[in-house]
């Protein structure tokens, strides 16, 4: 899991996992699934309260530098 996530983003994870818990019949993993589901509706419940917004940096990752011969 990411802290980059979108609201939008974590409520498709959430109904991704709920599509995958109601497809299976083994039992430990829809319970996992069903976990998940309700850890990113949480999560998007938390961006949206506290007004956050996916952290994006502003700097380049790598920055590329040519060397004098």
């Amino acid at each position: 899991m990411t802290n980059t996530d979108s609201p939008a983003d974590c409520l498709e994870r959430a109904r991704m996992h709920d599509r995958l818990a109601s497809a299976t019949d083994d039992a430990p993993a829809r319970m996992m699934h069903q976990a998940m589901a309700a850890e990113f509706r949480r999560r998007a419940g938390n961006i949206l309260d506290s007004g956050m917004a996916p952290q994006v940096s502003a700097s380049p990752i790598i920055e590329l530098v040519a060397t004098a011969s």
